[in-house]
C-alpha cells in the first residue's frame, strides 16, 4: 500500500530566474535568468572566462551567510503563501530540514591562509570553532523560534531533493506535525573552481540533453517547502500547493565525482519514489531531469529515462537556474509543482539539437499538461541518487 501524501502548504523559491515561485515559473516559460561573469562576487584567476547563474543577495547580518538568507528568503514566501504566521505553530512539532553543500563546506578561506602562512591569531579559532559549531538547519530553526526537530542534510547535488523526501517522511512516520524543508546554495571559490578543475564547466549557457552539450554553469538560491500532517492541515484550514506522493534514495558508490553510466543506482532511486508514490511511468506528466549538460550525466539520466519513464517528456530546468548544487532538488521540486498546477511544462532552455544516442529529445516548447503527477530526481558525488514524486495541488 503506498505511503499517505504529504501536504505541501506553501512553498517559495529564489533564484536566477525569479525571487518568488511564480516569478520563478515565469523566467523558466520565457528562459529569463541573470546570467554572467561572477566579477566581485568570485575571487578567482577564471572569474573572466566562466559565467554562472547569479541571484540577487537578499539584505541580512553580516554574520549571516548569503546561503542561510537565500533560504530564510525562500522560507518567508512559502509561510506567506500557506497564509501561515510562524508563530502559530508554538507548540506544535514543526521540523527544519535544509539541503546545502557549499554552506556546509569549509569556507574559513582567510583561516586557511593564515594557517598555511603561519599567521593563525585566536580570533581565527574563534572563527574556526564557529565553523564547526553551525549548522543551517539549526540557524533556521532557531531564526522561526521552533521546537522540534532539525537536520542539515549534504549529499552534495542530492541535498534538496533528499531534504523534501527525508520532510515527508517524518509527517508519515508522526515524528512532527509541519516540516520546512528545502535546499539552499551560494556561489563561491570552492564549487566554482572545483567545477572548473573537473573540467565539466562550460564557458557558454549550458544545454542539457543537447548533443552539442559542453558543460555546466553553476548557479545559486535556494527553495523551502512547508509540509504538513493531515490533522495539522484541517486545524488551520491551509489550502494545499500540492503534495509529496513518494521519495526513493540509492547511493551506487560508483565515483567520487562521476555518475554510473548504467545508472543503477538511479533507476533504484525513481523506482522506490514510484513505489510508494503507487504510481507507474504513464500516470507522469513530466519528469523535472537533473539535466547538468555534462555529457556523463545526461546520458546516464537518459539511461534511466528509457528503462524506468518510456515515453514521459524530460524537462531540464537547470537551463535558467544554473546548477545550485545543495539546492537543485529542492529548487526543481518548487518549480514542478509550480507547473503541475499551471497545467504546463516549459521548454528546455538551451537545448540545440538531438543527441541519437540518448533516446528522447527533451521538451522544446512549452506543453499542455493533464496528469496531475510528475517526478524530479537529482544525481550527486558519491553516487548518491534521489527522486521525489509530486502531486499537484488538485492530486486526487
Amino acid at each position: 500500500m503506498p505511503a499517505p501524501k504529504v501536504t505541501v502548504a506553501g512553498m517559495g523559491c529564489w533564484c536566477a530566474c525569479g525571487q518568488t515561485a511564480p516569478d520563478c515559473l515565469e523566467g523558466a516559460l520565457a528562459g529569463r535568468a541573470q546570467f554572467g561573469l561572477p566579477a566581485g562576487r568570485v575571487d578567482s584567476t577564471y572569474a573572466s572566462s566562466y559565467p554562472v547563474f547569479m541571484a540577487p543577495v537578499p539584505p541580512h547580518p553580516q554574520q549571516q551567510s548569503v546561503s542561510l538568507a537565500f533560504f530564510l528568503a525562500a522560507a518567508h514566501e512559502a509561510f506567506s503563501q500557506a497564509g501561515l504566521d510562524p508563530a502559530a505553530l508554538a507548540g506544535k512539532r514543526v521540523g527544519v530540514i535544509v539541503g546545502t553543500s557549499v554552506d556546509a563546506s569549509f569556507h574559513c578561506f582567510d583561516v586557511y591562509k593564515h594557517w598555511r602562512n603561519h599567521t593563525y591569531t585566536a580570533q581565527d579559532s574563534q572563527e574556526l570553532a564557529h565553523y564547526f559549531a553551525s549548522s543551517t538547519a539549526q540557524s533556521v530553526s532557531r531564526y522561526f523560534h521552533f521546537s522540534g526537530p532539525f537536520q542539515t542534510i549534504v549529499t552534495a547535488c542530492a541535498s534538496g531533493t533528499d531534504a523534501v523526501g527525508l520532510g515527508k517522511s517524518w509527517i508519515d512516520s508522526g515524528l512532527c506535525d509541519a516540516v520546512l524543508c528545502g535546499g539552499t546554495d551560494e556561489i563561491n571559490l570552492i564549487p566554482y573552481d572545483g567545477f572548473i578543475r573537473l573540467l565539466i564547466a562550460s564557458k557558454d549557457k549550458c544545454r542539457p540533453f543537447s548533443k552539442n552539450r559542453n558543460g555546466i554553469n553553476i548557479g545559486e538560491g535556494a527553495a523551502a517547502l512547508l509540509l504538513v500532517s493531515d490533522a495539522l492541515s484541517r486545524e488551520f484550514r491551509l489550502t494545499p500547493c500540492g503534495y509529496v506522493l513518494g521519495y526513493g534514495n540509492a547511493c551506487d558508490g560508483y565515483h567520487p565525482t562521476a555518475p554510473d553510466p548504467q545508472a543503477k543506482g538511479l533507476q533504484k532511486a525513481i523506482a522506490f519514489a514510484l513505489q510508494e508514490a503507487g504510481l507507474q511511468a504513464q500516470d507522469l506528466a513530466f519528469v523535472n531531469a537533473h539535466g547538468t549538460a555534462s555529457q556523463a550525466n545526461d546520458a546516464a539520466e537518459a539511461v534511466a529515462f528509457t528503462h524506468l519513464l518510456p515515453g514521459v517528456p524530460v524537462w531540464g530546468s537547470k537551463g535558467v537556474t544554473g546548477h545550485t548544487l545543495g539546492a537543485a532538488g529542492a529548487i526543481e521540486a518548487v518549480l514542478t509543482l509550480c507547473a503541475l498546477n499551471r497545467r504546463i511544462v516549459p521548454p528546455t532552455i538551451g537545448f540545440e539539437q538531438e543527441d541519437e544516442t540518448l533516446g528522447f529529445a527533451p521538451t522544446c516548447r512549452p506543453m499542455d499538461l493533464t496528469r496531475r503527477a510528475a517526478i524530479s530526481d537529482s544525481l550527486a558525488f558519491g553516487g548518491c541518487n534521489a527522486a521525489v514524486v509530486l502531486g499537484a495541488a488538485d492530486y486526487e
